[in-house]
């Protein structure tokens, strides 16, 4: 695998901190079922199916039903480079699954990155209800169960020096308007929640809680850092040094 799928593997894997969530590693694939009603949340990547067309069509079959709580559920299934079949993306398809927009993995060191410019504050405990808020908007959650897992997922692992995550927030005249994440759990910091508020977009603030959370890779220890970039990302990403190292396709299906 490349090293930004290796890492966002790393990184969904965290989601399996839920209560009640189920992962599965195997030979072929990953999979992970939150048990919660929200394509982010539950995931397969890692493909490698082997075996005749039919053998590989009754794994995915039989993949989707355990992940979705036989039809209960949405899932995202993601292909990369190291993706086989070649041509997973045409079964999915028949399957009824809807293609989303794409993503790009990138990568950067992360040794030699400025400091970001601004209010920028790593979140605790007392922060994560703001921090929350900024997400929700920045990205528009709409989904109240959704909402409540990402909560109650980030606010159980807030606590200790062995974090999986480490959030920061950006604040505008001591308005809270960009937040961005680091997971820790891969060999690599992999960045992700990054988002800014609507009315305050083009101010730099996702780049400052970007850099901010590289930063924090630094001190960490990492000397690499990798993230998925959406089509709109992708070029401020690359003006802070990312390098792209994987097109990430993405299928989702109803739940």
């Amino acid at each position: 695998m490349t090293e930004s799928e290796e890492a966002l593997a790393a990184a969904l894997a965290g989601v399996a901190r839920l209560r009640g969530a189920r992962i599965q590693v195997d030979t072929d694939l990953t999979w992970l079922s939150s048990g919660r009603p929200a394509t982010s949340l539950n995931h397969v990547h890692s493909i490698a199916l082997r075996g005749d067309s039919a053998a590989i069509d009754a794994r995915i079959d039989a993949v989707q039903a355990a992940v979705s709580g036989g039809g209960a559920l949405p899932v995202t299934w993601w292909i990369g480079p190291s993706t086989s079949p070649p041509d997973l993306a045409d079964r999915l398809l028949t399957r009824g699954m809807l293609e989303d927009e794409p993503e790009y993995g990138m990568a950067v060191d992360v040794d030699e990155l400025p400091l970001p410019d601004g209010d920028v504050r790593e979140v605790t405990e007392a922060d994560l209800d703001e921090w929350l808020g900024v997400m929700g908007h920045s990205y528009r959650w709409s989904n109240p169960r959704a909402i409540a897992a990402w909560s109650e997922l980030y606010r159980e692992a807030l606590v200790g020096d062995a974090r999986p995550w480490r959030h920061v927030l950006v604040r505008d005249a001591g308005v809270p308007v960009a937040c961005a994440s680091l997971a820790t759990a891969g060999a690599t910091g992999f960045v992700t929640n990054v988002g800014t508020v609507p009315e305050a977009r083009g101010g730099g603030h996702g780049t400052a809680a970007t850099l901010a959370v590289l930063a924090i890779a630094r001190r960490l220890g990492y000397r690499r850092a990798t993230l998925t970039a959406s089509v709109m990302g992708r070029n401020v990403y690359a003006r802070i040094g990312f390098r792209e190292d994987a097109y990430l396709q993405r299928f989702v299906s109803a739940g």
